[in-house]
């Protein structure tokens, strides 16, 4: 078991996937300069209910899903306002065991982290859905995420397609706790058909 601050979002990260992010409530700002200067991360948790930020001290923390992804700082720099932008990259999932809050309510978590998925290749079958990822990487917004994938593992472009795609948050966290690189891969091109019928 390890204790890990949380990072509580309206979003859903993978391992191997990069967030941006602007850093200005105080508990955070002194959680990533404790991260900077032990050389530590934090855990990206999705909001099932509730709101990230506290607007005063009854307001209460947001309830968070069970399964996150441990973040590590790759890139961070001080804007002209005086808040700080960072960059970070998934490392590993985790699943929370017990849930508790520091003095200055900063979300903390005893987590066990789980095992790396299987180095699994992408079958011929599913190899428009790497096709479909070079596309969207394409696009300005992706560029800037400075992304490197491995367009032949079936995890990495299953994760990239999830946190890239159009898809509700609940869907994003259920394609995050499945173990199953390939049939992630199956979900989602299923979600692919059902969006381009639609469209």
């Amino acid at each position: 078991m390890s204790e890990i601050p949380l990072f509580p979002l309206p979003l859903v990260l993978f391992p191997g996937g990069h967030l941006p992010l602007e850093i200005y409530e105080p508990r955070y700002l002194d959680m990533i300069g404790r991260c900077l200067r032990d050389n530590g991360g934090f855990g990206v948790v999705m909001i099932e209910e509730g709101e990230q930020l506290l607007k005063s001290r009854d307001d209460q923390l947001p309830s968070v899903a069970y399964t996150g992804t441990y973040c590590t700082i790759i890139d961070f720099d001080q804007s002209d306002n005086g808040m700080l932008r960072i960059l970070v990259e998934g490392q590993v999932k985790f699943v929370i065991r017990d849930q508790y809050e520091n003095a200055d309510r900063l979300m903390m978590a005893d987590v066990e982290f789980l095992e790396n998925e299987p180095l699994i290749a992408i079958p011929d079958d599913k190899a428009e859905l790497a096709g479909l990822l070079e596309n969207l990487l394409e696009h300005e917004a992706a560029r800037g995420l400075q992304l490197e994938v491995n367009f032949e593992c079936a995890s990495d472009v299953g994760g990239r397609l999830a946190e890239l795609l159009p898809l509700p948050n609940k869907l994003k966290q259920r394609l995050l706790e499945m173990k199953n690189p390939l049939a992630r891969l199956s979900d989602l091109e299923s979600v692919i058909t059902q969006l381009q019928e639609v469209g």
